[in-house]
């Protein structure tokens, strides 16, 4: 298996995050890696869904746009974040290394999944987006396949062959 620089790229920004979220939780408390990565993950599809037309209206490239409404949309959702932590004070005491890890995996996930994605859009060429469709990680990362697959399978399941959750 080849390591493109792309899967270095994304491996490194999962494991700071992830090792960063966990201190942090261990130390404050789960509530606060849980509530950063969901107000995150809310940063990211606001983005997402909001810089072709931010692209348009400044003449700017969407990649790059999209990079930095990321940014200053996360800065504002760790605010959220740490104001509801400090609400809420939510802990589980023993288990807050354990959550913390999780939900710091969660964070780095989404974290590279918008660095990746800034990437794809910021090249342009058909060369960005045929190596990370050759990076295992990178395209791990940037498309969920194991997480689409894993819910294909818990779909068949619970409801049988007959249903097929890629169709409508």
């Amino acid at each position: 298996m080849n390591l493109y620089w792309q899967d270095w790229l994304t491996l490194a920004i999962m494991a700071a995050v992830t090792v960063i979220q966990t201190v942090r939780g261990s130390k404050a408390g789960m509530g606060l890696p849980l509530f950063e990565a969901a107000c995150v993950i809310v940063a990211a599809v606001a983005a997402i869904a909001h810089s072709h037309t931010l692209a348009d209206m400044i003449h700017a490239r969407q990649g790059v746009v999209l990079l930095g409404l990321f940014i200053v949309l996360a800065v504002l959702a760790f605010a959220v974040a740490r104001w509801l932590y400090v609400l809420t004070g939510l802990s589980f005491q023993s288990l807050d290394g354990v959550l913390s890890f999780v939900f710091g995996l969660v964070l780095a996930w989404t974290v590279a999944h918008m660095v990746l994605r800034a990437m794809v859009m910021s090249a342009g060429d058909v060369d960005a987006a045929s190596v990370l469709a050759n990076s295992p990680v990178a395209r791990e990362v940037f498309s969920f396949r194991t997480w689409n697959a894993l819910m294909r399978l818990l779909f068949k399941a619970k409801f049988g062959p007959d249903l097929d959750p890629d169709i409508g």
